[in-house]
């Protein structure tokens, strides 16, 4: 069965491979994808994108325990990177970090909310091709496919990015004369 699940993937990770191949070719060679699977994890690695380990109260750590998982191009078996595996007590620690992130965050006016999400956004545009690419080299996806993938997420933060600087109260009709309802939107936690 893995077998069969590799050919499948090495029909998809050629996508990313087209450029070694000649325009005439239709498959890329298994002797080539090594190489330009090496040759695309250098180009994610120099934009700064490849991390390896997990991000808890703004530090990059391993695992508590030090184990780790291997990551592997589905199209070649080849170990991309190791990553750590981490388990209750680092995903406890990630949700009060998170947790005490927040509530810096809430702090934070509409307009620096919505500046610090564009950022993100267009950090993301910016290395979309090697967001992509890295995607593809996971999971076996088409690289097209891959770059709509990472534009259509990237979409929902630009939404949102917009929709932060119009975050504005309410006055609802009160149902009594002597009473004004009145709706605050804010961060919660």
């Amino acid at each position: 069965m893995a077998t069969v699940m590799r050919r499948a993937a090495a029909l998809s990770a050629r996508h990313i491979l087209a450029a070694a191949a000649s325009p005439s070719s239709r498959l890329v060679p298994r002797c080539h994808m090594s190489a330009n699977a090496g040759a695309a994890m250098e180009r994610i690695r120099a934009a700064g994108l490849l991390r390896t380990r997990g991000l808890i109260g703004g530090q990059w750590v391993d695992a508590y325990d030090g184990k780790t998982i291997e990551v592997q191009n589905p199209a070649t078996g080849e170990v991309l990177a190791n990553v750590p595996c981490m388990g209750s007590r680092e995903t406890s620690d990630a949700i009060a970090s998170a947790n005490d992130a927040f509530r810096a965050w809430s702090k934070l006016t509409a307009s620096e909310r919505s500046k610090a999400l564009r950022k993100w956004y267009d950090l993301i545009i910016s290395h979309k091709e090697e967001l992509a690419l890295l995607m593809t080299l996971e999971q076996g996806k088409p690289m097209k496919e891959a770059l709509g993938e990472v534009t259509y997420g990237a979409s929902f933060i630009e939404y949102f990015a917009e929709e932060a600087k119009r975050i504005h109260g309410d006055i609802i009709p009160p149902t009594l004369p002597d009473r004004r309802l009145l709706v605050l939107k804010q961060a919660i936690h």
